[in-house]
């Protein structure tokens, strides 16, 4: 029930540096764009139906107020540069907000998903949501 958010700026750090999907499996280029696109993880805490996360299956929740709240952002953003008014976050860089949990947060993981700590939970999220979709 929110969304998040990274611009790939020219000049600035690109799509692959940031995600790093090169070469990776289909399931693995799904959890580093999941992690890297929102390392917050501000839904992990009230994500009810965890059979609602199907990574072997391509199947993720998601509901209407989301794609809504994405579109938003996406047309501020794609304005703000278009005018070049306002300050715009660039990757590394990125927002996340959760209207459900009313939290707004500043994301920032320098060498996106090549960073220990983002590395770190890849891996976790790799362990749990590869075992929860075999069980």
């Amino acid at each position: 029930m929110g969304v998040a958010l990274l611009n790939f700026m020219p000049g600035k750090m690109t799509f692959e540096q940031y995600f790093k999907l090169n070469g990776k499996s289909s399931t693995d280029k799904i959890l580093h764009f999941l992690l890297g696109l929102s390392p917050a993880m501000l839904q992990r805490g009230y994500l009810m139906d965890q059979s609602a996360v199907d990574l072997l299956n391509h199947r993720g929740p998601s509901t209407p107020m989301a794609c809504e709240l994405c579109a938003g952002v996406v047309a501020t953003q794609a304005l703000k540069i278009l005018l070049g008014r306002g300050k715009i976050l660039a990757a590394p860089k990125g927002l996340h907000f959760d209207a459900y949990c009313n939290r707004l947060v500043t994301t920032w993981r320098p060498g996106g998903n090549g960073n220990p700590i983002q590395r770190l939970g890849i891996m976790i999220a790799k362990q749990k949501f590869i075992k929860m979709n075999r069980e």
